[in-house]
């Protein structure tokens, strides 16, 4: 903490002398991959609202609508992250873990909980339930469309290394 004189005040300014983290990416190859960790997650959430709205008679058992209602969170917790990580250059610890780390753990969720509504979706189209085949294989495709996003993701992010750097303010 330093503080600074003012007239007649004194301040106290918070100084962060903890560890940053930088990536040893080229800069247009980590503004790429940041564009890419901005736009898939908007365009899952795109797809998720318009699985809610197709009205599938799937949409109505447990074992299908379950994970695909759990994906909700990790998509707006993508979506989150990758928009605070998107401007940053070195990010401290906190921001490492809010940001990229976090992306990393929806992405996961991401993928393990649209495959569940994929198999779940799989069983309720060949037990032959629902009047409603075409509606069914859109939320299908729709849901192997999002776990292919998160695939990406998850590769993208991989190739995101991250080195720590000592900051000057560290006592």
């Amino acid at each position: 903490m330093e503080t600074v004189e003012s007239n007649d005040r004194v301040k106290q300014k918070v100084v962060y002398t903890g560890e940053y983290y930088k990536t040893d990416l080229l800069k247009e190859q980590e503004q790429k991959y940041k564009i890419c960790l901005v736009l898939i997650p908007v365009i899952m959430a795109a797809l998720f609202i318009y699985m809610g709205l197709l009205n599938n008679d799937g949409s109505r058992v447990f074992y299908v609508v379950m994970p695909y209602v759990l994906q909700f969170l990790p998509i707006a917790y993508m979506i989150i992250s990758a928009v605070s990580f998107f401007p940053k250059n070195m990010l401290t610890v906190a921001q490492y873990d809010k940001t990229y780390m976090r992306i990393r753990t929806s992405g996961t969720w991401i993928l393990i909980l649209a495959l569940a509504s994929i198999l779940g979706e799989i069983l309720y189209i060949v037990r032959g339930y629902g009047n409603t085949l075409e509606l069914e294989i859109i939320f299908l495709v729709c849901n192997i469309i999002i776990s292919i996003l998160a695939f990406i993701t998850l590769r993208i992010h991989a190739k995101i290394k991250f080195k720590m750097v000592q900051n000057d303010k560290t006592p």
